[in-house]
């Protein structure tokens, strides 16, 4: 008799986790965005571009990102991390922005680089891992080769309207 309730109850509990996730719902929505944050799903190229405008354009506009060049600074992976330590620090006196978590890093980060260009391999490797101080899930991306790089593959012929790769791609 115990046995038929437990299984009663655990049916019950996967019909409504099912449910939850399968009929389009807010909590199902949110439930998905979560695991996919921590990495447990992966991010399509589309979820994965409406991420890195929605993220990133919450401190900067997004014609700054898209006007970005390796003449302005380090790789995206590089400048990934250093946003990742700025929201911690500047989280320290409230907790205003939400923090990056590795999975969202690694798919803005393959975004960019296919919108805008990655020019990972105008820098030696040891620089950008000695840049990148320990951020295991950045390190262990910036040594993948691109080829191998789900979400920056899927937008590889891709450009974002405005962006430098577009202009210097119009140019020739």
């Amino acid at each position: 008799m115990k046995k038929r309730y437990w299984l009663g109850g655990l049916f019950l509990a996967v019909s409504a986790l099912a449910a939850t996730l399968l009929i389009p719902n807010p909590v199902g929505r949110q439930v998905l965005a979560e695991a996919k944050s921590k990495g447990y799903l992966s991010y399509s190229p589309e979820e994965a571009t409406a991420l890195a405008y929605s993220r990133c354009t919450t401190c900067h506009r997004a014609e700054k990102i898209l006007q970005y060049c390796s003449r302005c600074g380090p790789p995206f992976v590089v400048v990934a991390h250093s946003m990742r330590k700025y929201i911690e620090l500047s989280n320290l006196d409230s907790n205003k922005i939400k923090k990056f978590s590795d999975a969202e890093l690694i798919a803005i980060v393959q975004v960019w680089n296919a919108l805008v260009g990655n020019w990972e391999s105008d820098w030696r490797q040891k620089d950008i891992v000695r840049l990148l101080q320990n951020d295991d899930a950045l390190i262990r991306l910036a040594k993948t080769p691109v080829e191998d790089r789900p979400i920056e593959v899927a937008l590889k012929n891709s450009t974002a309207p405005g962006s430098y790769k577009e202009i210097q791609t119009f140019g020739k």
